[in-house]
């Protein structure tokens, strides 16, 4: 920043080192008042003004980080004796491990932060009109009807579970057939619900509304869920879910699923495990107070001949699956273009790899980059290119200045183009295009150099060489870009609307979307659909499977998860379990609200001279990550500011006893844990295993019939409650 905006810094900072129990409210007044002067557009007209706006929207962006940070429990050491630079001042993250005894308090703390962004999208005037809308009663079926009638009172609940009390738990599981009957429902746009009249999406939309994340849309493949009581008129909701295209990078999820070369070495190893007991000390070395000692041993759970039996047909799996990857993914690749494009390239470069084909490949990266990033100055063109962080260096691409004059490569936005080919010829999917096949081509020469090792010696000898290594891993990943948007979703959104929460209806919710209808809605929905990122690839239509095999989720927090935690499905051909494979690293934008993302975004925009992160289709994974991320690098503050310190516990959910055997490729059809010969009655199976598991023991604790008895769903759930008369004043509506 400029030295006026680091002065000025600077004696904020000195403010809140005084006054550290108004810190925040020292920060937001600093920036009301510098907004106050900024322009609601940039001043592009005149250079100086342009050069004052883009200072003012630095030093916005940094208060309200600065801000976002302060409200997580980050404190403020100003010190110039101690701390280099100016001012003098560094932030220090809360303490991790400050809760560690105190569940309920560590709670409420995340609570707090997820809230912020939560309120924050009421204030959007659209949300609150949807709001509105959806609370106001119209008539269907001969009576007035809202969205409210789908939440139960607490004490109409109440009167139908409390007598029950005094049964035995073989009576209760009987009579709950009568309180609950669970169904569940695709929340599709555009479809009416037949007890309300109501869109079934909105209805969604509402009671999502209710949840402690905010609501965004995510790309790719999206299938929401509603649980419906059919006991009570009007079929109120239990309980939301979402099916969302799993993360691409889940680190402890892709080494359970075999996807990281750290799991494929695993795989080799001779399976043991670490054994401790005790035994008495020899008598020389026994006191009157230590008779024994504590030995740990390890013990081998498989003998020499099963461990090279498991290995071998382990390796044999490995080699098939990743030799396969490679080539179908080059298949899926168009580059007939490129060939077009230059005299000195044939087909036949690209079946050899050939030298030619791995420098045009390059130089077209290049020019598909060149043109992507708007054409910025080379970097033989200004006076120091360190201090530039939109400059471009074709001698990087094998290209010369001369290369880059008339490029015929369109820099348009692919999701506004209907056709595939067209699509691929963008100066995105170009760039895409000649560095994925650079990778194939090179790794599968190792392939193809090494054929004639068999199958075991093969994959040893990989991991012991670099570019072995190095082609696993491609291979890899290119299997996971299969299976990780199509075989596989992200239980994104789960659990229960209260007062079902009382009766554990999370875990309802939970187990239902592991059951035959869930599956089959997720064919329906997606049988014959084409798969964007890979179709541009391709140039034409690509159709991935329709079939879902594999779920992952986290839970909220990273202690354990009530509503995962022992939610087994008791299916026809095996059973269905949450299992607990390895916690999230910690990273994320949640400590960001939007003001922040917006002004980061800004900064880039003005010191780059374009929009680093387009948020194109196609572009790349995490697009709100990476424009926070690049944000806070060009106002030079360090990337770690994303490390929230909140990693979250990761479940793994197995639909098909194969589910590996499919998401590595060898085989296409699950071996699912329901027959699907009535999925109708399967289902209900959940249902019923619910009520006498969990419910059967719920409903006879007084603490949690109360709980239900006070339930008031105007003040308890209703958004518009929340929203107008907790937010806003009555003359704004």
């Amino acid at each position: 920043m400029s030295e006026e905006y680091l002065d000025d810094l600077d004696r904020l900072c000195d403010r809140i080192c005084q006054s550290p129990n108004d810190r925040e409210s020292i920060v937001e007044t600093k920036i009301r008042t510098v907004e106050s002067d900024l322009p609601e557009e940039p001043p592009t007209y005149d250079a100086s003004q342009m050069d004052a706006y883009t200072e003012q929207v630095k030093y916005v962006a940094v208060l309200e980080a600065l801000l976002d940070l302060l409200e997580i429990g980050y404190h403020i050491e100003k010190n110039p004796d101690k701390i280099e630079g100016y001012p003098s001042v560094q932030l220090y993250p809360p303490d991790p491990d400050r809760f560690a005894d105190d569940a309920d308090a560590y709670k409420n703390q995340e609570r707090e932060i997820l809230q912020k962004e939560r309120q924050a999208q009421f204030d959007d005037d659209s949300v609150r009109e949807f709001i509105r809308e959806m609370e106001t009663p119209s008539r269907q079926h001969g009576k007035q009807v809202s969205v409210t009638d789908l939440i139960v009172d607490g004490s109409e609940l109440y009167d139908d579970l409390h007598h029950l009390q005094d049964l035995d738990r073989e009576a209760i599981i009987e009579e709950l057939d009568t309180v609950f009957q669970p169904y569940i429902q695709v929340a599709e746009r555009g479809v009416e619900d037949e007890q309300t009249g109501l869109d079934l999406h909105d209805i969604w939309r509402y009671f999502r509304y209710t949840w402690l994340t905010p609501y965004n849309s995510v790309p790719g493949r999206n299938i929401n869920f509603l649980v419906r009581d059919a006991a009570r008129e009007h079929h109120p909701v239990m309980g939301i879910a979402s099916l969302a295209s799993s993360m691409m990078n889940l680190k402890q999820r892709d080494q359970y699923l075999g996807w990281r070369i750290d799991s494929v070495k695993q795989e080799l190893e001779q399976k043991t495990r670490k054994v401790e007991y005790e035994e008495i000390l020899p008598k020389e070395e026994r006191t009157q107070n230590k008779k024994k000692r504590t030995v740990t041993r390890t013990e081998k759970l498989e003998t020499e001949e099963e461990w090279n039996e498991r290995v071998s047909e382990y390796c044999s799996m490995l080699r098939d699956a990743t030799e396969h990857a490679i080539d179908e993914s080059i298949e899926n690749v168009r580059f007939d273009d490129f060939i077009s494009r230059y005299d000195d390239l044939s087909e036949s470069d690209f079946e050899t790899s050939s030298d030619t084909a791995m420098q045009r490949l390059k130089q077209l990266e290049g020019l598909g980059q060149y043109i992507f990033k708007q054409q910025p100055p080379l970097v033989d063109e200004v006076d120091d290119p360190e201090n530039h962080d939109n400059v471009f260096d074709p001698s990087e691409y094998g290209l010369t200045a001369a290369d880059l004059e008339d490029v015929d490569i369109k820099d348009d936005d692919p999701g506004n183009l209907d056709s595939w080919k067209r699509k691929s010829e963008t100066a995105l999917f170009v760039k895409k295009r000649a560095r994925n096949l650079q990778k194939l081509l090179r790794d599968r020469e190792y392939f193809l150099s090494n054929d004639i090792e068999d199958d075991r010696e093969f994959i040893e000898t990989a991991l012991k060489t670099e570019e072995g290594e190095r082609a696993l891993r491609t291979a890899l990943k290119e299997i996971k870009k299969r299976r990780v948007g199509a075989g596989m979703m992200n239980i994104q959104v789960c659990g229960a609307i209260p007062p079902y929460n009382h009766i554990l209806g999370g875990k309802l919710v939970a187990m239902a979307i592991t059951g035959p209808e869930v599956i089959n809605a997720y064919r329906d929905k997606y049988e014959g659909y084409k798969s964007k990122i890979a179709s541009a690839m391709k140039g034409e239509p690509v159709i991935k499977n329709n079939e879902l095999v594999f779920l992952d989720t986290t839970g909220l927090f990273k202690v354990g998860s009530a509503q995962y935690d022992r939610v087994r499905v008791p299916a026809l051909n095996g059973q269905i379990e949450y299992e607990e494979v390895g916690t999230t690293e910690g990273y994320g934008s949640v400590q960001f609200g939007p003001p922040t993302r917006k002004r980061l975004t800004q900064v880039t925009e003005l010191l780059e001279n374009r929009k680093a992160v387009k948020g194109r289709f196609g572009e790349g994974i995490a697009p709100k990550m990476r424009k926070i991320r690049r944000g806070l690098e060009n106002m030079d503050l360090d990337g770690e500011l994303l490390k929230h310190e909140s990693p979250r516990i990761i479940y793994a959910v197995q639909l098909a006893d194969n589910f590996r055997e499919f998401l590595f490729g060898i085989s296409d059809n699950p071996e699912y844990f329901w027959p699907f010969d009535d999925p109708t009655a399967e289902q209900e199976i959940i249902y019923d295993h619910w009520k006498s598991r969990w419910v059967s023991k719920r409903v006879q604790k007084d603490s949690v019939l109360n709980d239900i008895r006070e339930f008031d769903k105007d003040k308890d759930l209703r958004l518009g409650y929340e929203v107008d008369f907790k937010n806003h004043s009555l003359d704004d509506f």
